[in-house]
Parts: C-alpha cells; structure tokens; sequence
C-alpha cells in the first residue's frame, strides 16, 4: 500500500534535506576524480592482461606437454620396428597413454615425407605424401621438433595442427619423423579460448604471425582462417608488430577497445584478448558517478544534521534491519517479515518479501539448470560424473557392477553441414529420445556434449551381457531414418563399452571409466563404424563388434 504524503519517509527526509541543502553542498574535486579514474583503468587493464596471460601458459602447458610426449615415444621406438611396418603398427598402436592427445592421429613418416610406415587410428584418408607440409619440411631440414601452422587437415577436413618430432639413430641419422594430429576445436586443448570471453562483448584471438593466420578465437569461424589484410584491422596490426603488453586501440569502425597482447612460446603464437573500452571502463563510469553522489551526502555539515533529523525518521528501519540481518546469521528463522505500518519501510519489507522468494526459486533452477543438457534435457557432464562415482561405491559396498557405453553418432556432421545447425539439434533430440526409449527406467541417459551420449546401466549382475544387449540396441534404433523437419535423414552410432564389477570394479575412478569406454569407442570407429566394441587393455580385442 502506497503510504500517504504526510506518513512518507521520503517527504520528511526530502524535506529535511531541502532545508540542509539550501546552505549549499560543494561539487565533488575533479582532481579526485581523474586520480580515481586513472588508477581503476589500470586496475581493469592488468585484469585483462593478467586473464590474457593466464590462458597464455595454459596453452604453452598443453604445447608443451604433447611436444615432450611425442619426444618420449619417438626416443622409446625400437629402431628395428622402422623396417617391420606391421610391428611398428602394433607398437604404435599400443601407445594408447598418448592417443587421447592427438585424437586425429599419430604417424610414423619415412624420411623421404610418405606414405607413413604407421599410424593411428588407420584412415583410408590419410595422403600418401607429406613433402608439401611445412612441419615435413621444418623437422627434415632443422633436425628439432616443430610445430605446423593451423591448417585443414586432409584426412578429416577439421582446422588441426600437427606437432612433429625427428627419429634418430644412435648417429643422429633422421630415420623417419612422429607426428601427431589435433583438431583446434579438441576438449581440454584450446578450448579456454572459445568459452570465455573478456568483459560482456569481448573475445580472443590466437594469432600465428609467422603464417599471417588464425589459430583459434572465440568465434569458431576463424579457426585456420588468414588474417585480414594490414590495415584492415588495427587490433590485429599491433598484435602483429607490437610487443605484448596492454593498450587502448581504436578500432576500423573508430571505437576504442581494450587490447591485451601476450606470447604463446612454444608456437611462437600470439593471443589477443580484446573489448569495448566502453564496456570494459562502464563500471569506471557508474564508480565515478556513485562517488559524486556518496561525497555530496557525506559533506560534514550535512551529515551532522541529517544525523539528527534522521534518527528518529528511521528507527522502524533499523528494527527491520535488525530482523534481516538475524535471518542472515541465521538466528531467526527465514520466513517473510511482516510489520503493521504505511510507509517506505513496509515497502521495503515487501520487497525483501519478494525477493528472498525469487532468490529462493532461482537457486531450485540453477541447481537444476548445472546438471541438465540444455538442448537435449539429459543429465550433462557434470552430473554424469557425480553419478559414476556414486554408483562405483555401490560396487564396494553390494557387489553388483555397471557397465558404460560412450556413443558418437557417425555421419551427424555432414548432416550438421547440408542442413544447418537446427536440424542437427533437433536430430540430437530425437536421439536422446530414442536412446531413453532403449533403456530401463533405471539407467542413465547422458550426453557429455557435441554428437557424443552416454549409458550407464547400474545394478547389474551381469554387466557385459547387459551392456552388449542395450548396444546391440541403439544400434538398431538410430538406425532407422529419422524424420527431421521435412527431412529423411540418416546416421549410424559407435559405441565403446567398458564394465565395472567385482573386487577391481570399485577400484576404478569415474575419469579411468569414461577413459576406458572413450578407447573402445574410437577402436569400434577404426573397425568400420556403425558397431560396438568392448574395452580391453589389448590393442585389439576379439570381442569388438
């Protein structure tokens, strides 16, 4: 209820203060207001350099880190393997510790640049001779591990780049090159660049100068992509030409932005992290404003006098917030505040009301929302993992065992490609409906992202056999066509499965489980696609389908 003119706190403060305020109230220095202005710029620059320089060593760590592995394995292969291709496929193929880093492959190339004595995962894509790559030709002619330019790889069509590493023998004699593929777009590789951004509307771009290229940016598109022509972008000239450090720019469109410049070393990279000056110094602006308004109330002739008027004004105030602060502490009970009065502070109370129950439905839907696949409504990665490892427990704790199934639809990203990014996602749809429709009430529906679900199949007493059926299963039900918005469209599915039951069952962490289940999946896409096959610590397994 809207108080009445005479019961308002708002009149008898404004009325108070009109009779204070008639003395005058000097404006805020505007000395001060520089001195503030430049220090909190400098504060939100090195913010921005300091994040800049962070997702900097990230990526040198994850370089650097698939450099040295490729070292290592091309240090450990037995000189004799490079005239046996077939046992140095077998060799190569039982490296499995660092096929998760190069997902597109590894390959062993003679010195005369192909076709490669080994390399997996085998595809028949794969061309028969890399002389024309510049990581070819950097390794044979310096000698030392290099690292290519963003490029399309030509065996899979994806922005990849490829670290390669010399083999020797003991006379240092170049006896063939290890290289390994990786798509940009990999998990847990660059992928610090495309999910965050600086401020509200800024982005990153990695930047290979020596090749005028993109590596990567927040937006996806720019992936391997050249770099637009000097002087069209003067943010990217000073990535180009300047030394790394934090600017202000004006951009081709006359608007300044906010550029932080840093060095990759291991790729001789550069990263560009950049926004809008004006949303990156906005809350400089709202600062310096709220600053003018605290310093014309806190001049001292008026604060001694509105101490004054305004004690008696706002005792009701203080009493509720007495009670607010004791909900917060925790020494009342948190429930709505009711007061019997017609003025500014029922209407406070109201809105305290209104908005502890908002605050209280917000926390029921971001609980919810931090555990659900937006898309397809399916529990996501995060609560797939808590959900393992709540079900490994069980295994110590009941005997039973669970079996998991990572799947990766083959032949969505041609169809993601010819009919847009909204028939791919209601496809994705419709196969989360038909994988929930393949499996008890019971079992876990996931998808960790992308084109890729899982299944756990909990409580088993026989966790191969149920999960070879369930596979067998999803096979044959997103096998059949699907309707998509007027389309007739077609997929198949590869399915890894992994098991855990028994003594050594309950041992096994969630991540060795997903690993596990990831392996087989990829081993039943080298075996042709469209099937099943079961993890083994064997290269190969009998009981691939």
């Amino acid at each position: 209820m809207k108080p009445s003119l005479g019961s308002s706190l708002k009149t008898r403060i404004a009325l108070v203060a009109g009779l204070l305020f008639l003395a005058g109230i000097v404006g805020v220095s505007l000395v001060v207001s520089s001195i503030l202005h430049k220090e909190m710029q400098a504060m939100l620059s090195g913010q921005q350099l300091a994040a800049a320089t962070y997702i900097s060593r990230e990526i040198s760590g994850k370089l650097t880190l698939r450099l040295d592995s490729l070292k290592r394995v091309a240090g450990n292969i037995p000189i004799e393997l490079l005239s046996d291709s077939a046992a140095l496929q077998i060799w190569l193929d039982d490296r499995r510790a660092i096929h998760t880093l190069f997902p597109t492959g590894l390959m062993i190339i003679p010195p005369d640049g192909g076709p490669t004595l080994a390399d997996t995962p085998r595809l028949a894509t794969r061309p028969k001779s890399f002389t024309d790559r510049d990581w070819f030709i950097g390794v044979k002619s310096s000698g030392k591990p290099f690292i290519s330019k963003p490029l399309i790889a030509r065996a899979t069509g994806q922005a990849a780049l490829v670290i390669a590493v010399p083999i020797f023998d003991q006379r240092q004699r170049l006896l063939g090159i290890l290289a390994g593929v990786t798509p940009l777009t990999t998990p847990g590789f660059l992928d610090q660049i495309i999910d965050a951004q600086p401020g509200s509307n800024g982005s990153y771009q990695l930047i290979a100068p020596q090749s005028r290229l993109f590596v990567l940016g927040s937006n996806l598109h720019e992936a391997a992509k050249e770099l637009p022509a000097a002087g069209s972008d003067p943010l990217i000239d000073a990535a180009l030409g300047d030394e790394p450090g934090i600017r202000t720019i004006r951009n081709a469109h006359g608007e300044e932005e906010l550029a932080a410049i840093v060095e990759v070393p291991p790729a001789n990279w550069r990263l560009l992290a950049r926004q809008p000056a004006r949303d990156a110094f906005e809350p400089v602006r709202n600062t310096l404003t709220n600053t003018w308004l605290v310093t014309a109330l806190l001049a001292f002739p008026i604060i001694a006098l509105l101490l004054l008027a305004l004690n008696r004004l706002l005792r009701p105030l203080e009493k509720l917030a007495d009670e607010l602060r004791g909900m917060a502490e925790g020494t009342r009970p948190m429930q709505p505040v009711k007061l019997r009065r017609n003025d500014e502070v029922t209407r406070v109370a109201d809105s305290f009301n209104h908005l502890q129950q908002k605050l209280q439905e917000q926390e029921r839907s971001l609980a919810e929302m931090a555990h659900r696949d937006a898309l397809t409504q399916l529990p996501n990665r995060l609560a797939i993992n808590d959900y393992l490892e709540h079900e490994l427990a069980c295994i110590k704790r009941h005997g039973a065992g669970l079996a998991l199934l990572f799947l990766d639809l083959d032949g969505f990203k041609p169809i993601n490609d010819t009919y847009g990014h909204d028939i791919g996602d209601k496809l994705l749809i419709e196969v989360a409906h038909r994988l929930r429709n393949n499996v008890r009430d019971v079992d876990t529906v996931a998808r960790l992202g992308g084109d890729e679900f899982l299944i756990c199949l909990a409580d088993t007493d026989v966790p191969l056999s149920a999960g070879e059926r369930v596979a067998e299963k999803c096979i044959a039900a997103l096998g059949t066509p699907f309707h998509v918005a007027g389309h007739m469209v077609s997929i198949g599915v590869s399915i890894g499965l992994a098991i855990a039951e028994g003594e050594d069952g309950w041992q096994i962490g969630s991540a060795d489980l997903l690993r596990f289940a990831d392996i087989a999946m990829y081993r039943a896409k080298a075996n042709g696609r469209n099937r099943y096959a079961i993890y083994s610590p064997e290269p190969s397994s009998p009981d691939d389908v």
